[in-house]
Protein backbone atom coordinates (compact mmCIF):
# COMPACT_ATOMS: atom_id res chain seq x y z
CA UNK A 1 0.00 0.00 0.00
CA UNK A 2 1.32 3.48 -0.98
CA UNK A 3 2.38 5.64 1.78
CA UNK A 4 1.44 9.13 1.44
CA UNK A 5 4.44 11.28 3.22
CA UNK A 6 4.18 15.16 3.03
CA UNK A 7 6.94 17.34 3.75
CA UNK A 8 6.35 20.80 5.05
CA UNK A 9 9.81 23.17 4.11
CA UNK A 10 12.28 22.80 1.19
CA UNK A 11 15.41 23.29 2.22
CA UNK A 12 18.59 21.39 2.49
CA UNK A 13 16.79 19.21 5.28
CA UNK A 14 13.67 18.62 3.48
CA UNK A 15 15.66 18.06 -0.19
CA UNK A 16 17.77 15.30 1.47
CA UNK A 17 15.02 13.56 2.81
CA UNK A 18 12.98 13.37 -0.43
CA UNK A 19 16.04 12.31 -2.23
CA UNK A 20 16.69 9.57 0.15
CA UNK A 21 13.30 8.41 -0.05
CA UNK A 22 12.86 8.05 -3.66
CA UNK A 23 16.37 6.62 -3.93
CA UNK A 24 15.20 3.61 -1.72
CA UNK A 25 12.61 2.93 -4.30
CA UNK A 26 9.94 2.81 -1.54
CA UNK A 27 6.76 2.63 -2.50
CA UNK A 28 5.45 6.10 -1.09
CA UNK A 29 3.82 9.39 -2.62
CA UNK A 30 5.87 12.66 -1.45
CA UNK A 31 4.41 15.96 -1.68
CA UNK A 32 6.29 18.78 -0.13
CA UNK A 33 5.20 22.19 0.29
CA UNK A 34 7.30 24.78 -0.76
CA UNK A 35 6.34 28.32 0.33
CA UNK A 36 9.53 29.92 -1.22
CA UNK A 37 9.48 28.17 -4.60
CA UNK A 38 9.86 25.21 -6.19
CA UNK A 39 13.63 24.97 -6.04
CA UNK A 40 15.52 24.16 -3.16
CA UNK A 41 18.78 25.55 -1.83
CA UNK A 42 20.85 25.44 0.50
CA UNK A 43 20.88 28.08 2.81
CA UNK A 44 24.54 28.40 3.37
CA UNK A 45 25.42 28.85 0.59
CA UNK A 46 23.37 31.63 -1.07
CA UNK A 47 26.05 34.21 0.13
CA UNK A 48 28.47 32.83 -2.54
CA UNK A 49 24.94 33.56 -4.92
CA UNK A 50 26.23 37.49 -4.65
CA UNK A 51 29.36 36.98 -6.12
CA UNK A 52 29.14 37.71 -9.84
CA UNK A 53 25.53 39.16 -8.95
CA UNK A 54 22.43 36.68 -9.76
CA UNK A 55 21.81 36.34 -13.39
CA UNK A 56 25.18 36.94 -14.51
CA UNK A 57 25.74 35.42 -17.86
CA UNK A 58 28.99 33.17 -18.71
CA UNK A 59 31.30 34.00 -21.91
CA UNK A 60 29.22 32.10 -24.03
CA UNK A 61 26.11 33.70 -22.97
CA UNK A 62 25.03 30.78 -20.70
CA UNK A 63 23.30 31.47 -17.21
CA UNK A 64 25.78 30.77 -14.50
CA UNK A 65 24.35 28.02 -12.13
CA UNK A 66 23.40 28.59 -8.85
CA UNK A 67 25.54 27.63 -5.82
CA UNK A 68 23.03 27.37 -3.93
CA UNK A 69 20.11 25.97 -6.13
CA UNK A 70 19.41 21.98 -5.34
CA UNK A 71 18.37 20.00 -8.38
CA UNK A 72 14.68 18.80 -7.99
CA UNK A 73 14.35 15.06 -8.51
CA UNK A 74 12.63 13.82 -11.77
CA UNK A 75 10.15 11.17 -10.54
CA UNK A 76 6.54 10.79 -10.75
CA UNK A 77 5.99 10.14 -7.17
CA UNK A 78 7.04 13.63 -6.45
CA UNK A 79 4.57 16.72 -6.30
CA UNK A 80 6.44 19.95 -5.19
CA UNK A 81 3.60 22.64 -4.30
CA UNK A 82 5.50 25.66 -5.37
CA UNK A 83 4.58 28.43 -3.90
CA UNK A 84 1.95 26.79 -1.55
CA UNK A 85 2.49 27.30 2.42
CA UNK A 86 1.33 24.90 4.76
CA UNK A 87 -1.23 27.15 7.18
CA UNK A 88 -2.91 24.14 9.29
CA UNK A 89 -2.88 20.92 10.32
CA UNK A 90 -5.95 18.81 11.37
CA UNK A 91 -3.96 15.85 13.26
CA UNK A 92 -6.99 14.21 13.86
CA UNK A 93 -7.83 13.54 10.39
CA UNK A 94 -4.27 13.60 9.34
CA UNK A 95 -4.82 16.59 6.86
CA UNK A 96 -2.72 19.71 5.75
CA UNK A 97 -4.51 22.59 4.77
CA UNK A 98 -2.51 24.34 2.45
CA UNK A 99 -2.62 28.48 1.46
CA UNK A 100 -4.27 27.62 -1.97
CA UNK A 101 -7.09 25.92 -0.17
CA UNK A 102 -6.02 22.42 -0.85
CA UNK A 103 -6.33 19.92 1.77
CA UNK A 104 -4.02 16.99 1.54
CA UNK A 105 -4.30 14.00 3.28
CA UNK A 106 -0.86 12.28 4.96
CA UNK A 107 0.02 8.86 6.77
CA UNK A 108 3.11 10.60 7.80
CA UNK A 109 3.80 14.62 8.09
CA UNK A 110 7.60 16.00 8.36
CA UNK A 111 8.01 19.23 9.78
CA UNK A 112 11.43 20.60 7.67
CA UNK A 113 10.26 24.80 8.25
CA UNK A 114 13.89 25.82 9.29
CA UNK A 115 14.52 29.03 11.06
CA UNK A 116 13.72 32.68 10.62
CA UNK A 117 15.77 35.29 10.34
CA UNK A 118 16.04 37.54 13.96
CA UNK A 119 15.56 41.18 13.68
CA UNK A 120 17.00 43.15 16.22
CA UNK A 121 15.05 45.68 18.14
CA UNK A 122 16.79 48.68 16.40
CA UNK A 123 15.16 52.03 15.61
CA UNK A 124 13.98 53.57 12.75
CA UNK A 125 14.78 49.30 11.32
CA UNK A 126 10.83 49.74 9.83
CA UNK A 127 8.72 51.90 8.30
CA UNK A 128 6.63 54.34 9.66
CA UNK A 129 3.51 51.83 9.28
CA UNK A 130 5.87 49.29 10.81
CA UNK A 131 4.73 46.90 7.58
CA UNK A 132 8.13 47.16 5.32
CA UNK A 133 12.01 47.32 6.47
CA UNK A 134 12.96 51.08 5.85
CA UNK A 135 13.94 51.24 2.25
CA UNK A 136 17.65 50.37 1.59
CA UNK A 137 17.59 47.84 4.60
CA UNK A 138 17.82 43.90 3.54
CA UNK A 139 16.96 40.60 5.22
CA UNK A 140 19.70 37.60 3.72
CA UNK A 141 17.76 34.71 4.00
CA UNK A 142 15.98 33.48 1.52
CA UNK A 143 17.13 33.49 -2.18
CA UNK A 144 14.47 35.94 -2.71
CA UNK A 145 16.82 38.27 0.04
CA UNK A 146 20.06 37.52 -1.96
CA UNK A 147 18.38 38.20 -5.33
CA UNK A 148 17.13 41.83 -4.07
CA UNK A 149 20.31 41.98 -2.02
CA UNK A 150 22.46 41.49 -5.13
CA UNK A 151 20.84 44.17 -7.11
CA UNK A 152 21.09 46.96 -4.50
CA UNK A 153 24.59 46.00 -4.27
CA UNK A 154 25.41 46.81 -7.81
CA UNK A 155 24.68 50.64 -7.28
CA UNK A 156 25.60 50.98 -3.60
CA UNK A 157 28.02 52.80 -2.56
CA UNK A 158 28.41 51.98 1.07
CA UNK A 159 27.28 48.62 2.84
CA UNK A 160 27.28 47.78 6.90
CA UNK A 161 26.32 44.04 7.64
CA UNK A 162 24.47 44.26 11.08
CA UNK A 163 25.62 40.90 12.68
CA UNK A 164 28.74 38.47 13.15
CA UNK A 165 27.16 35.47 12.21
CA UNK A 166 28.29 32.78 9.84
CA UNK A 167 25.91 34.28 6.96
CA UNK A 168 26.96 37.48 8.00
CA UNK A 169 30.62 36.96 7.82
CA UNK A 170 29.74 35.53 4.51
CA UNK A 171 27.76 38.03 3.05
CA UNK A 172 30.10 41.18 4.08
CA UNK A 173 33.20 38.99 1.97
CA UNK A 174 31.11 38.07 -1.06
CA UNK A 175 29.88 42.24 -1.26
CA UNK A 176 33.21 43.35 -1.11
CA UNK A 177 33.92 41.10 -3.84
CA UNK A 178 30.85 41.58 -5.95
CA UNK A 179 32.34 44.50 -8.04
CA UNK A 180 35.67 43.77 -9.57
CA UNK A 181 36.66 47.13 -10.69
CA UNK A 182 34.83 49.47 -8.28
CA UNK A 183 34.39 47.21 -4.63
CA UNK A 184 31.81 48.27 -2.66
CA UNK A 185 33.28 50.16 0.66
CA UNK A 186 31.39 47.32 3.09
CA UNK A 187 31.44 47.06 6.92
CA UNK A 188 30.42 44.90 9.93
CA UNK A 189 29.01 45.64 12.83
CA UNK A 190 29.03 42.43 15.08
CA UNK A 191 27.35 43.21 18.23
CA UNK A 192 28.62 40.08 20.11
CA UNK A 193 31.27 41.00 22.90
CA UNK A 194 35.28 40.61 21.61
CA UNK A 195 37.49 37.68 22.77
CA UNK A 196 41.09 39.12 24.16
CA UNK A 197 42.18 35.85 22.34
CA UNK A 198 42.33 34.74 18.88
CA UNK A 199 40.00 31.00 18.69
CA UNK A 200 39.48 29.21 15.33
CA UNK A 201 35.82 30.50 15.75
CA UNK A 202 37.51 33.79 14.80
CA UNK A 203 36.77 34.32 10.84
CA UNK A 204 37.67 38.04 10.89
CA UNK A 205 40.96 38.09 10.10
CA UNK A 206 40.05 36.26 6.54
CA UNK A 207 37.61 38.70 6.49
CA UNK A 208 39.48 41.81 6.70
CA UNK A 209 42.09 40.27 4.36
CA UNK A 210 39.39 41.26 1.61
CA UNK A 211 39.16 44.87 2.57
CA UNK A 212 36.26 44.54 4.76
CA UNK A 213 36.15 47.17 7.63
CA UNK A 214 34.90 44.39 11.00
CA UNK A 215 34.13 46.19 14.31
CA UNK A 216 33.36 43.91 17.70
CA UNK A 217 31.48 44.32 20.44
CA UNK A 218 29.93 47.22 19.07
CA UNK A 219 25.86 47.92 19.41
CA UNK A 220 23.71 49.43 16.47
CA UNK A 221 21.50 52.25 18.40
CA UNK A 222 19.52 53.41 15.24
CA UNK A 223 19.01 53.64 11.62
CA UNK A 224 18.65 56.69 9.96
CA UNK A 225 16.78 57.88 6.76
CA UNK A 226 17.90 60.75 4.35
CA UNK A 227 15.62 63.24 3.14
CA UNK A 228 14.21 60.42 0.71
CA UNK A 229 12.94 58.40 3.29
CA UNK A 230 15.61 55.54 2.08
CA UNK A 231 18.36 54.98 4.37
CA UNK A 232 20.95 57.38 5.14
CA UNK A 233 23.28 56.05 7.78
CA UNK A 234 23.96 54.02 10.93
CA UNK A 235 23.84 55.13 14.40
CA UNK A 236 25.92 53.39 16.87
CA UNK A 237 25.70 53.35 20.96
CA UNK A 238 28.22 55.27 21.30
CA UNK A 239 27.48 57.93 19.16
CA UNK A 240 29.31 57.45 16.14
CA UNK A 241 27.50 57.21 12.74
CA UNK A 242 28.11 55.41 9.69
CA UNK A 243 26.84 56.77 6.31
CA UNK A 244 25.50 53.97 4.01
CA UNK A 245 23.04 53.13 1.66
CA UNK A 246 22.79 49.41 2.19
CA UNK A 247 22.19 47.90 5.22
CA UNK A 248 21.91 44.10 5.70
CA UNK A 249 20.48 42.40 8.94
CA UNK A 250 22.33 39.37 9.66
CA UNK A 251 21.56 38.27 13.29
CA UNK A 252 20.84 34.94 13.68
CA UNK A 253 17.91 32.93 13.36
CA UNK A 254 15.21 31.39 15.61
CA UNK A 255 13.29 27.86 14.66
CA UNK A 256 10.27 28.60 12.61
CA UNK A 257 8.03 26.94 15.25
CA UNK A 258 4.43 28.05 13.85
CA UNK A 259 2.99 25.62 12.22
CA UNK A 260 3.71 23.19 14.83
CA UNK A 261 2.77 25.36 17.48
CA UNK A 262 -0.65 26.13 16.35
CA UNK A 263 -1.23 22.62 15.62
CA UNK A 264 -0.79 21.89 19.24
CA UNK A 265 2.96 19.95 19.44
CA UNK A 266 4.91 19.92 21.91
CA UNK A 267 7.66 22.96 21.86
CA UNK A 268 10.18 24.48 23.59
CA UNK A 269 12.57 26.35 21.78
CA UNK A 270 12.38 23.75 18.48
CA UNK A 271 9.92 20.99 17.61
CA UNK A 272 10.83 18.36 20.50
CA UNK A 273 11.49 15.23 18.69
CA UNK A 274 12.83 11.88 19.93
CA UNK A 275 15.96 9.53 18.60
CA UNK A 276 13.73 8.67 15.97
CA UNK A 277 12.99 12.31 15.25
CA UNK A 278 9.39 11.90 15.91
CA UNK A 279 7.09 14.70 17.87
CA UNK A 280 6.87 13.54 21.50
CA UNK A 281 3.33 14.57 20.83
CA UNK A 282 2.03 12.75 18.07
CA UNK A 283 3.63 9.28 16.41
CA UNK A 284 2.97 10.07 12.92
CA UNK A 285 4.76 13.64 12.86
CA UNK A 286 7.96 14.13 12.49
CA UNK A 287 10.80 16.56 12.59
CA UNK A 288 14.17 17.60 11.46
CA UNK A 289 16.56 20.51 10.68
CA UNK A 290 16.55 23.96 11.89
CA UNK A 291 13.27 23.67 13.51
CA UNK A 292 13.99 20.46 15.21
CA UNK A 293 15.09 20.09 18.88
CA UNK A 294 16.46 16.96 19.93
CA UNK A 295 17.64 16.27 23.44
CA UNK A 296 17.38 20.16 24.21
CA UNK A 297 19.84 21.07 21.31
CA UNK A 298 19.03 23.11 18.28
CA UNK A 299 21.62 22.95 14.97
CA UNK A 300 20.95 24.10 11.70
CA UNK A 301 24.36 23.25 10.98
CA UNK A 302 24.50 21.58 7.41
CA UNK A 303 26.25 18.22 8.48
CA UNK A 304 23.59 17.92 11.23
CA UNK A 305 20.73 18.60 9.13
CA UNK A 306 21.99 15.64 6.14
CA UNK A 307 22.69 13.68 8.83
CA UNK A 308 19.09 13.65 10.50
CA UNK A 309 17.50 13.72 6.84
CA UNK A 310 19.68 10.22 6.28
CA UNK A 311 18.11 8.39 9.53
CA UNK A 312 14.59 9.93 8.68
CA UNK A 313 14.96 8.78 5.47
CA UNK A 314 16.36 5.17 6.27
CA UNK A 315 13.19 4.98 8.74
CA UNK A 316 10.57 6.38 6.66
CA UNK A 317 11.84 4.06 3.45
CA UNK A 318 11.67 0.78 5.48
CA UNK A 319 15.48 0.23 4.31
CA UNK A 320 16.86 0.42 8.43
CA UNK A 321 13.12 1.16 10.40
CA UNK A 322 14.99 1.13 13.46
CA UNK A 323 17.79 3.56 13.03
CA UNK A 324 18.17 6.28 15.55
CA UNK A 325 19.90 10.04 15.76
CA UNK A 326 21.85 10.25 18.90
CA UNK A 327 23.26 13.96 17.90
CA UNK A 328 25.80 15.61 16.28
CA UNK A 329 28.92 14.01 16.52
CA UNK A 330 32.46 15.52 17.10
CA UNK A 331 33.17 18.09 14.77
CA UNK A 332 36.86 19.00 13.64
CA UNK A 333 38.75 22.41 14.20
CA UNK A 334 41.76 24.09 13.15
CA UNK A 335 44.44 23.95 16.03
CA UNK A 336 44.63 26.99 17.83
CA UNK A 337 48.14 27.39 17.11
CA UNK A 338 47.19 27.72 13.47
CA UNK A 339 45.26 30.39 13.99
CA UNK A 340 47.83 32.25 16.23
CA UNK A 341 50.61 31.81 13.63
CA UNK A 342 48.74 32.85 11.00
CA UNK A 343 47.57 35.50 12.71
CA UNK A 344 51.84 36.55 13.36
CA UNK A 345 52.33 35.62 10.00
CA UNK A 346 49.96 38.49 8.77
CA UNK A 347 51.46 40.97 11.46
CA UNK A 348 55.06 40.05 10.36
CA UNK A 349 53.76 40.86 6.50
CA UNK A 350 52.43 44.19 7.12
CA UNK A 351 55.40 44.86 9.01
CA UNK A 352 57.55 44.17 5.91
Amino acid sequence: MTRKIVVVGWGLAAHRLVSGLLAADADVDVTVYAGEGGTAHDRSALPGTLIGTAGATGAAGAVMPNPAALPTPADPRLTVRAGVRAVAVDRMHRLVHGSDRWVQPYDTLVLATGANPVLPPIKGLRTDDGLDLLPGVHSAHTAADFRCLAEAATAATHAVVIGGSTTGLDVAAALRLLRAEDPLHVELIDQTPATPEITPTDAYLTLRRTGVIAYQDCRVRALISGPDGRLGGVTLADGHRLTCDLAVIACGTAPNTALAWTSGLAVARGIVVDDTLRSVSDPHIHALGACAEHRRSLSGRSDTVLAQADVLAARLSGLDPHRTYRGPGTHSVPAPAAVVAEAEALLKAAAA
